[in-house]
């Protein structure tokens, strides 16, 4: 089915049935070829003359446009739906899609392609989602665009607002990477969701590389949500167990919090315990525990080895650095100015009102990646995720401020797609001082570029 292409947007539109069998004959192979030779910059499958569709069906042909963005870098997914088919495809995934989807084709040109038009900034559009993160993430990529748009503060004001906006977008949603086990970031802590059965599939579906990644760009805390667990056996003991004893060489902790005696065994708990790991009974109960998270609920971040920057890190770090500057531009209206660029260990001005944000990256290409602003540069960047950035705590400061650096991450992924190199990014690891910092990086050599932006220092820092 040759697709409609417009301004990079190119739209499949089936009709009838979209399962398992009907869905491998909507995109064949010379429609790939096709949008790979016109380097698209969106692929999204059309549900509006769609009646039925099912998970499977919704997989294969995901997995057909996966192709394209392999090639492309190009965003996928579906659009032209209404809220009932919006909602079973979230729940069909959990709320945890790796595509993307858009109400209609309209709001889907406003995140692909070239803006059409003049003065797009004076566009009104108002955005809302229930997903704190995928607001944010909404609001992000139309600022980004040139777009200036107004955020909602609950699905009454949107209601409200909405007539007086030319566009509204709510049901809408941008993919990230699906996971084998669900995970998400709370206070520093590296949550994983378990459920149903534990056991040796535990080992299977746990992505050590991610793992492993985390670790290295300063995550030390790292809890297993087993409420959903009905039973878990000798097997997945055996794996926590092992992710506990080669933890402890790095200085983190393992926890699970929810067990409870229905679901494992006593002589398991105790194979748990002595192999280090510890057990809550909820998560509030692990959170609470001041005398393992301490005040900064985080930990010291520590590294077995001094790895330095590598020429195939240098060679990104224009890109890094392009992408970055344009960016904090846009979100915070002001111009980024960049001062120097040096081949050292990283060094900064120790200031009480620096904090500081950090990523690692692997897959095809390595390396960590770290961003600090000044308080008020931070306050400024995170004017758009904040309802009143300059009196924010700080705790919700640090959060909007990882969100805004994984947008940049997230950027930068999509760039090195389009080159052919495929790579993906770690939860952003916050760090509230700079003293933080220096406990990791202190001696690690890495590509340091220095910014000013509005009088107020900003640095990047590459390393491997």
């Amino acid at each position: 089915m040759r697709p409609t292409l417009k301004n990079g947007l190119a739209i499949f539109t089936p009709q009838g049935f979209l399962d398992g069998e009907n869905a491998k004959v909507i995109i064949e192979p010379q429609d790939i070829q096709f949008l790979v030779e016109k380097g698209c910059e969106a692929a999204l499958i059309s549900l509006k003359k769609v009646v039925f569709f099912n998970k499977r069906g919704l997989t294969t042909i995901v997995g057909l446009l996966e192709q394209v963005q392999e090639k492309t870098g190009s965003l996928i997914g579906f659009c032209d739906y209404n809220l009932k088919k919006y909602n079973t495809i979230l729940e069909m995934y959990q709320h945890k899609v790796s595509f993307s989807l858009f109400e209609s084709d309209a709001i889907a040109a406003l995140f692909t392609g070239i803006p059409l038009g003049e003065n797009i900034d004076t566009k009104k559009i108002i955005v809302y989602n229930d997903n704190v993160d995928q607001k944010n993430q909404l609001v992000l990529e139309l600022y980004e665009r040139g777009y200036k748009p107004s955020v909602a503060k609950s699905k009454e004001d949107f209601a409200e607002q909405k007539p007086l906006h030319e566009v509204a977008v709510s049901n809408s949603y941008i993919g990230s990477s699906e996971r084998h086990l669900q995970v998400h970031i709370k206070g520093n802590v590296i949550v994983y969701g378990l459920n149903s059965f534990v056991d040796s599939t535990l080992a299977e579906k746990f992505d050590m590389r991610y793992h492993e990644n985390s670790l290295r760009v300063g995550f030390l805390f790292f809890l297993f949500n087993a409420h959903n667990v009905s039973s878990i056996n000798v097997h997945g003991v055996n794996f926590l167990s092992r992710l506990s004893t080669a933890g402890a060489e790095h200085g983190a902790t393992i926890a699970v919090c929810g067990l409870t005696r229905r679901s494992i065994a006593d002589s398991l708990r105790e194979e748990l315990e002595d192999a280090g790991v510890l057990l809550y009974d909820s998560m509030k109960s692990f959170f609470e525990d001041e005398s393992l998270l301490g005040e900064g609920g985080g930990g010291a971040v520590t590294t077995k080895k001094t790895q330095h920057i590598t020429k195939q890190l240098v060679e990104v770090l224009p890109a890094i650095t392009q992408t970055a500057m344009h960016t904090i531009e846009v979100m915070m209206q002001c111009e980024v100015k960049k001062e120097a660029l040096k081949i050292q260990p990283l060094t900064l001005e120790k200031t009480n009102s620096m904090m500081g944000v950090a990523l690692a990256f692997f897959g095809d290409l390595s390396g960590l990646l770290v961003v600090i602003f000044e308080e008020e540069s931070a306050r400024k960047a995170c004017q758009i995720l904040l309802e009143d950035s300059a009196n924010a705590p700080r705790e919700e400061l640090m959060d909007a401020l990882g969100e805004f650096v994984n947008i940049i991450g997230g950027k930068f992924v999509q760039l090195l797609l389009k080159k052919q190199c495929k790579i993906d990014i770690t939860m952003p690891r916050t760090f509230v001082n700079v003293a933080e910092i220096f406990q990791h990086k202190k001696e690690k050599r890495g590509a340091q570029v220095d910014f000013r932006v509005e009088g107020k220092p900003l640095t990047l820092f590459l390393t491997k």
